[in-house]
């Protein structure tokens, strides 16, 4: 979580290196005339520091005198160095392990040999900074809602900002309805026959737990589960899909599936443990692959529907049917959906930009649950944006305005702090 904090009263001509905080290190050290500020070190925060290069980093145009920039990272050391002082702030290994499953899953997107994933996956140095960096930044956002858990926000205070403060009143965003159609290829036999051959190939390599939970690290396109070397643990038989319902029973444990097939794409798995209602298991996934002519033919079909839906005046009931019968691609339609604009993807707003309510907009790939697809989308009906307002908003209002205070109360934190701290000032 990054918290923008500005402070004030710093002179802008000046920004603080801080040397030494006494109130951090209880007067440990004393100040000599003599110390010098080592090349490199911006501020010393009990045994933590902040180099020139993580201010400068952080903006090119001259942030080593970005007042705003510097307090913000100075603050948060801060914070961290008291949050580690606090025994009542503790971090669990399951929150831990969430932010770093989190982390290396959006990195794991970002490699595209697949080999160096697992190489600094598998690095012990690389996993322990990481660790050591996300348990941090868990310790600030512990440490920021300690200091601020008992800000509330007043009927009074909130009418104040409404009166005082009209620039800065948040808008409700705007709330749209919206039918539409998504237009899956269907794999062709030769492409489905290579992803179950791809599957049979993997199967055959794994010859031990390590070997399944390599291979679900480096192939698996579930996200919730393949850095987990694939492991789901505990999932309700009766919340499975009908394929893993109907292939269970037949496995024992420790034995590996033959390559099937679920709307999320195509699966083996092996078994780990089976009690009445609840398994262990292993699993790796793999997701479509659409050839160009595929997803050329979708396109095509998703055209000529929307042709037909505004000649024919079709509505979503009358061609369900329709739609579901035909041998080109798969289908799934919603009818009446409300949500906020915001919520829309990229692809959708730029189409729903010069839109009139009943018109349908071209069709446009997106990727739906790792899939591609096209989508038609046809606008229903809205409500425009507006301000908030006391009597239809207020605990919107009331919360935002609570953030604001909030920001003040670690500001005026950080200010009591640096009372007690030792600065030089150096002119930018």
């Amino acid at each position: 979580m990054n918290i923008c904090i500005s402070m004030e009263d710093l002179n802008r001509k000046f920004f603080f290196i801080v040397l030494f905080l006494f109130c951090v290190v209880h007067n440990c050290f004393s100040y000599s005339p003599g110390l010098e500020k080592l090349s490199g070190i911006s501020v010393v925060v009990g045994d933590d520091i902040i180099l020139d290069s993580e201010i400068i980093n952080r903006n090119e145009k001259k942030s080593f005198c970005n007042t705003d920039i510097f307090n913000n990272i100075l603050t948060q050391k801060l914070m961290l160095y008291y949050a580690k002082k606090d025994k009542s702030i503790k971090i669990s290994d399951q929150e831990l392990e969430f932010k770093i499953q989190e982390f290396l899953l959006e990195m794991k997107k970002k490699y595209i040999n697949q080999e160096e994933f697992l190489m600094q996956f598998q690095n012990k140095e690389f996993l322990k900074e990481l660790t050591e960096e996300i348990k941090n930044q868990k310790y600030i956002e512990k440490f920021y809602d300690k200091i601020t858990d008992d800000v509330e926000a007043t009927p009074k205070e909130v009418k104040h900002f409404l009166n005082q403060k009209q620039n800065q009143i948040p808008y409700f965003p705007k709330k749209i309805c919206i039918s539409y159609i998504i237009f899956y290829p269907k794999l062709s036999k030769i492409n489905k026959k290579k992803i179950i051959d791809f599957l049979n190939q993997i199967k055959k390599e794994i010859h031990s737990d390590i070997d399944f939970s390599t291979k679900a690290i480096l192939f698996s396109e579930d996200d919730s589960s393949a850095l987990k070397g694939g492991l789901i643990q505990g999932m309700k038989i009766n919340n499975l899909s009908q394929e893993f319902v109907h292939l269970v029973p037949s496995l024992k444990e420790g034995e590996i599936s033959k390559p099937f097939e679920t709307d999320l794409g195509f699966h083996i798995i092996k078994l780990e443990k089976k009690r009445k209602d609840e398994i262990d298991f292993r699993h790796i996934l793999i997701k479509p692959k659409y050839s160009k002519n595929e997803l050329y033919k979708t396109k095509l079909f998703s055209e000529f529907f929307r042709k037909r839906m505004i000649h024919q005046k079709m509505n979503l009931d009358k061609i369900s049917n329709l739609l579901n019968q035909n041998k080109v691609v798969d289908v799934i339609i919603r009818d009446s959906i409300w949500m906020e604009e915001n919520q829309l993807s990229k692809n959708t707003k730029k189409e729903f930009l010069f839109f009139k309510k009943g018109e349908i907009t071209n069709p446009h790939k997106e990727i739906i649950n790792g899939k591609e697809a096209f989508v038609i989308v046809k606008l229903l009906d809205e409500i425009p944006s507006k301000l908030l307002s006391f009597e239809e908003n207020y605990n919107l209002l009331k919360n935002f305005i609570r953030n604001i205070k909030k920001k003040e109360e670690i500001k005026n934190w950080a200010k009591k702090i640096l009372m007690n701290t030792y600065y030089v000032k150096i002119n930018c």
